[in-house]
Formats: structure tokens, C-alpha cells, sequence
């Protein structure tokens, strides 16, 4: 768990204390139901009913665990952003070259679509509807994976871009990998595999020169 998402695993230990053991499971169903429901109907949209019923408890037993639907969002954003920012860190320590990072961060980014395409759907359209301090809490942590693939990027580049330029670019490949990551392009785990390096030679070495001569080369 990072240091300045401590939050989640906090309340875990305080609900642990408080419920005993089996308070994770009901923690964990709480969180699943509330990302479920966000993610169908959105932040506005959703209620605290449904997301109480989603999670087979009553309005009353949901607040027993939680104060309401600011707080439900952000536990699920900063899981999900914590999940995300993880995997990538994984994945980085053995990538030994820049393309291969940017491999990294691709595949990373598609197998976290799939596997998780509700959290994906709302870091991208729900987090800035969260109150201060939380939502600079949960923009801190989209900043720190925007960061990562700027260093990358920043690494490839052979013709010394500008900051704007690279941010520009950084914020290109993402939304394109947040396209990407839905289905019908990610039917399995193994389109993510298939996809990544299609993914990363069309933005590399783009749409009309063939990627054979950069291979060649």
C-alpha cells in the first residue's frame, strides 16, 4: 500500500478491531457493490439504497460501515488507483529497455481493463465529482501514473520534445489505452497480450510508415 493511500487498509484494520475477523469479507462485498453500482450508473445516479441492496445489507447496516457515497467513492478509487500503480511497478522492475517499458505500460493498462473495467471506467469519469481534500487525494495518485508514463516517454524520445509536448503525448497513449481497454477489443487475458506491442508500434512508429523498417533498421 502506498504511503498517502493508507486510508483503505486503515479502515480495514479499524473495522477488524471493531467486527473481528469476518469484517473483511462484509468490508470487501461493501467496496465490490459500490464499484459495481458507480460503475452502471455512475456517481449522480447511483444510490445509497443500491448500493446497500447490491451488497445484501440495509440502509442502516451500510451505515454502520461507511458515512456515505463520498466515502464509498473514494475507497474505491484509491483500491483501484493503488492496484493499478502497483501492477505497473511490477511490471517496470523487469522491463530493461524503454520500449520495453512502454510494453509495460501498455500491457499493464489492458490487463487492468479487462480484469477491472469498472474501476477503469470510474477513474475516468468520477473522481473529480469527490469533495476537497479527497479529490486531490485521488488526482495526487492519477498524477503519479501520468508521471510514469512521462518518464517514459521522455526516455524514447530521441528529438528532445518539449515538456508540453511529451505531456500532450503521454496524455494521447492513455486515452487511447482507455479506448482500448473495453470490450470488444478485450474478450480475454490474452488480448491484452496480443494487443500491447500492435498498440505500442502504432503509436511508436505511427499509422502509415510499416513498423518492418524500423525492425530492420
Amino acid at each position: 500500500m502506498r504511503p498517502n493511500g493508507l486510508l483503505y487498509a486503515q479502515s480495514e484494520q479499524a473495522f477488524g478491531r471493531r467486527f473481528g475477523v469476518a469484517i473483511e469479507h462484509r468490508y470487501t462485498g461493501i467496496l465490490e457493490a459500490a464499484r459495481d453500482v458507480f460503475a452502471r450508473r455512475g456517481f449522480h445516479q447511483a444510490s445509497i439504497r443500491e448500493i446497500a441492496r447490491t451488497a445484501d445489507l440495509s440502509l442502516a447496516g451500510l451505515y454502520h460501515y461507511v458515512r456515505g457515497k463520498d466515502e464509498l467513492l473514494f475507497l474505491v478509487l484509491d483500491h483501484a488507483l493503488d492496484t493499478l500503480l502497483e501492477a505497473l511497478d511490477r511490471a517496470l522492475q523487469t522491463a530493461r529497455t524503454p520500449e520495453m517499458k512502454l510494453l509495460a505500460l501498455i500491457q499493464t493498462h489492458l490487463d487492468f481493463g479487462f480484469h477491472h473495467a469498472g474501476e477503469l471506467k470510474i477513474i475516468n469519469r468520477d473522481y473529480d465529482v469527490l469533495p476537497e481534500p479527497r479529490r486531490s487525494e485521488v488526482a495526487a495518485k492519477r498524477g503519479e501514473y501520468l508521471q510514469r508514463g512521462l518518464a517514459i516517454l521522455r526516455e524514447l524520445d530521441p528529438n528532445g520534445r518539449s515538456g508540453d509536448e511529451l505531456l500532450s503525448a503521454t496524455n494521447l497513449l492513455l486515452g487511447m489505452l482507455n479506448g482500448i481497454a473495453t470490450r470488444p477489443f478485450l474478450r480475454s487475458r490474452e488480448d491484452a497480450r496480443t494487443l500491447a506491442p500492435k498498440v505500442g508500434a502504432l503509436f511508436l512508429y505511427g499509422f502509415l510508415e510499416p513498423v518492418e523498417a524500423h525492425h530492420d533498421s
